[in-house]
């Protein structure tokens, strides 16, 4: 009974998942149709096989256990998933859904042997080698794929390093995940799928380990529901520079981080009211201003063209911002450059002169920098608006 509690369950956490990126849809509509594919397929399958196991229907048991091949469609879907992840795609690319519809013909000629009456030949008969070849290359694909885009992403930012890092650690617990559950599929039905051996009913017994894997994912996602959306949630939109305090996700007027230390507790009360308007005169001076290009202008003297204390400028970045000081000052000089080329700065300049003029010491820096803040390289933000 316990194990068809944790079917059940897991079908349930799914489907506040599934609402959760409904509700969000918009900050990356395909990256989250690809996710709802995913656990809606693994949830229907954990609930079918729960239900039966309470009422004992020995149809659904067998259901519950010949769809196991259609899982097989994840694997498409996941590095489909983590391309789109990368990529931050707005639309669908119709020929990424081949990597489905090749897999979806193959299974349709398993089950109605067509290509077999048509052709006289027996395809079906290599069906498990195909399987076995087609998820080796899968896992293959998804492992290059995100060993090169997610496990060794630069950043700069701090902010971008700990979204990077979430996003990485993420990333390989799912895939540590897939490749378990492809290696259980093929020691638990190795004999059905290479000789043609049936498979015991009561193997549905074991889905409440799936399930619990699953279960772990989705706490996994409703801790950190950012993940969801991949690097496009806390990504920069700069090239639309923003200066609308409530727009930008950089700030935190009611901060919820909890104040351990007296001196700050003090400073707190100090300012009162005042947070607010300091963060709107440090949020106009992020997307308005020309003062980091001189690499020694420091804390103190931003706090001094604030006119405030320095104690309290360190209060502010510490408790109602994401971003350091060492992030404020390389945002704001992208913010620059992105001014610069916009005015055809590069007509008679080269990015090597555009990053020093701004404040970095090289390009390398600038480079790196700027694909944080913008989400695309110096070269691509440039084809695009040249391409307007």
């Amino acid at each position: 009974m316990t194990s068809n509690i944790i079917l059940i369950f897991s079908a349930f956490l799914s489907y506040i998942v599934i609402f959760l990126a409904l509700k969000n849809y918009k900050n990356n509509r395909i990256l989250n149709f690809f996710l709802l594919f995913i656990f809606l397929i693994s949830s229907t399958r954990l609930m079918i096989g729960g239900i039966a196991e309470i009422y004992n229907i020995a149809d659904l048991k067998t259901f519950s256990l010949k769809i196991n091949i259609y899982i097989s469609l994840l694997l498409p879907s996941f590095y489909i998933y983590f391309k789109y992840l990368i990529k931050d795609h707005k639309h669908i690319f119709f020929k990424d859904l081949l990597h489905i519809i090749f897999l979806f013909l193959a299974i349709i000629e398993r089950e109605y042997l067509i290509f077999d009456s048509i052709f006289k030949y027996k395809l079906n008969y290599y069906f498990s080698q195909f399987f076995a070849i087609y998820s080796l290359v899968y896992i293959l694909l998804i492992f290059l794929l995100l060993k090169k885009n997610v496990w060794n992403k630069k950043a700069t930012l701090s902010f971008i390093i700990t979204q990077n890092d979430l996003i990485k650690k993420w990333t390989i617990v799912l895939f540590i995940v897939i490749n378990a559950f492809l290696l259980r599929f093929f020691l638990l039905y190795y004999k059905q799928y290479l000789f043609y051996e049936p498979v015991v009913i009561d193997e549905i017994k074991f889905l409440w380990i799936t399930a619990l894997v699953w279960i772990v994912l989705y706490i996994i996602i409703l801790s950190n529901p950012e993940i969801l959306f991949g690097y496009s949630y806390l990504q920069v939109e700069s090239t639309k520079t923003n200066s609308d305090l409530k727009r930008n996700n950089y700030w935190n007027i009611h901060s919820k981080i909890k104040i351990n230390n007296n001196q700050d507790q003090l400073l707190k009360e100090k300012m009162g009211t005042k947070i607010e308007s300091y963060l709107y005169e440090l949020n106009a001076l992020l997307f308005n201003n020309s003062y980091f290009t001189n690499p020694e202008f420091s804390m103190k003297d931003l706090a001094q063209v604030l006119n405030i204390p320095v104690s309290h400028l360190k209060y502010i970045l510490k408790y109602h911002s994401k971003l350091s000081f060492s992030d404020f000052k390389k945002i704001s000089r992208i913010q620059n450059s992105l001014t610069l080329i916009n005015n055809n700065y590069l007509a008679t300049n080269t990015l090597e002169s555009l990053s020093k003029d701004v404040g970095f010491s090289s390009y390398n820096p600038f480079f790196t920098c700027f694909k944080d803040v913008v989400g695309k390289s110096p070269h691509q933000y440039i084809s695009s608006i040249n391409s307007n």
